[in-house]
């Protein structure tokens, strides 16, 4: 974001030079006249060591703050003027220096020499005090030019970490930190980039070592079936029985994948609208009691009798509890417990929680990533996609909630589910 200078550097070069004029001119004056005082008082000195009773009376110069800035020793003043008639007397004698003897007078330096001398002086103090105020300028305006410069370089190499320093409050400082915004921004976009592309070759490799097992097992069983291997009813059942539930691990893979899919496209339409998370809930509770009780899990029913209600999908609602409670009964281990409850406010509360295993604190920012299995949960014989998690974060997010996972090892894991009671896309 640009940011409009408070003093401009039109405005700070005009002042400047024009301040540069103003004392050019007074101090080569104010030099000016002050040597043209020094010569004038020498001459009046001079002048009045002789022993000349002719002599004109000479006034003492005077120089001050006044004739320094505007004006001119009165002696120089009074030299422009006609003088009056010299005095009567003996003359200066024929072959003799008229500055030497009786009737010689020292004549006054001349109003040409002094203008001349004047000028001289003050053009060559005017050239001094242009040349250094020209250096000064120069470096003042070159400086921040050349760190833009500087700047431009080093984005042009990448590396948009450069920072631009950013003084003052004029249009070169507006151009560097509008810069440094850029780089930034730019610095940010590449790591997402980077971020982005490693994730896809991790998702690429993670698909691709998930099919490897359901291919294989049901490369190997139909072989089995093909070569006759396989002749006896009970290892005829058993391949044929491994091809279903390989297929049937694969067809699901294959659907999860189609949704993280769909996610990234933006793609993933919701149905909305105004439900009861309670029968959601209990719905979802329901349809995994028997597989629950297969597993040596407890599932406890609903405590809630109060309906909440909340403008959600109620398929993906449900999608998110069964994929969760899944896991929960799936991973807990045998005798554990699993204990879902509602709350309402002005948002709605679901926290499904477990007693089993638990996962440990440096694993838990990884849980909702796709494929992501912790070590206490991986099993050769696993039949899960790894994607349950990471599906249910995406449509919580596509509620406009939040899904968030504690856990301690040897103590549980507790998910929650924050979902808005209105529509939070």
């Amino acid at each position: 974001m640009l940011i409009a200078p408070k003093v401009s550097v039109r405005t700070s070069l005009t002042t400047a030079i024009l301040l540069t004029v103003m004392l050019s001119w007074i101090i080569s004056s104010g030099v000016a006249n002050y040597f043209n005082y020094v010569s004038l008082r020498a001459f009046r000195q001079e002048m009045m060591r002789r022993p000349d009773a002719n002599l004109r009376p000479i006034p003492e110069p005077r120089f001050g703050v006044i004739e320094f800035l505007t004006g001119r020793p009165p002696l120089m003043r009074e030299a422009r003027e006609p003088g009056p008639p010299p005095p009567s007397g003996p003359g200066p004698q024929p072959g003799r220096n008229p500055m030497d003897g009786p009737g010689g007078q020292s004549p006054r330096p001349s109003p040409a020499s002094l203008e001349l001398r004047s000028l001289l002086l003050r053009m060559g103090v005017a050239l001094g005090l242009a040349a250094l105020a020209g250096s000064w300028l120069g470096r003042r305006f070159t400086k921040p030019l050349t760190q833009l410069a500087k700047g431009a370089d080093a984005f042009q190499a990448g590396n948009f970490d450069y920072r631009i320093p950013a003084k003052g409050n004029n249009e070169f400082a507006a151009v560097a930190i509008a810069m440094n915004e850029m780089g930034r921004q730019v610095s940010e976009q590449i790591s997402r980039l980077e971020n982005d592309a490693h994730r896809r070759r991790q998702f690429l490799a993670d698909v691709a070592h998930e099919l490897r097992s359901p291919v294989t097992t049901m490369e190997t069983m139909a072989g089995a079936l093909k070569d006759g291997l396989a002749e006896d009813p009970q290892r005829r059942d058993f391949a044929v029985s491994a091809l279903v539930d390989t297929s049937q691990r694969l067809r699901r893979l294959v659907q999860d994948l189609m949704e993280l899919a769909r996610f990234d496209l933006a793609q993933l339409p919701l149905n909305l609208a105004e439900v009861d998370l309670r029968e959601l809930v209990s719905m979802a509770i329901q349809s995994h009691e028997v597989e629950a009780a297969a597993a040596g899990v407890v599932l406890h029913p609903l405590d809630f009798t109060q309906p909440v209600m909340a403008v959600a999908d109620p398929d993906r609602i449900v999608q998110v509890l069964n994929n969760i409670l899944e896991n929960a009964i799936s991973y807990a281990g045998e005798g554990a417990e699993v204990n879902v409850t509602l709350e309402d406010g002005d948002q709605a509360l679901i926290s499904i929680a477990d007693t089993g295993k638990g996962i440990s604190a440096e694993e838990v920012p990884f849980l909702t990533d796709p494929f992501y299995r912790a070590d206490s949960a991986r099993s050769p014989n696993d039949s899960h996609s790894g994607l349950g998690l990471s599906i249910a974060n995406k449509l919580v997010e596509a509620h406009g909630g939040k899904l968030t996972i504690s856990a301690r090892e040897g103590v549980g894991t507790v998910v929650t589910i924050i979902i808005p009671k209105s529509s939070g896309r």
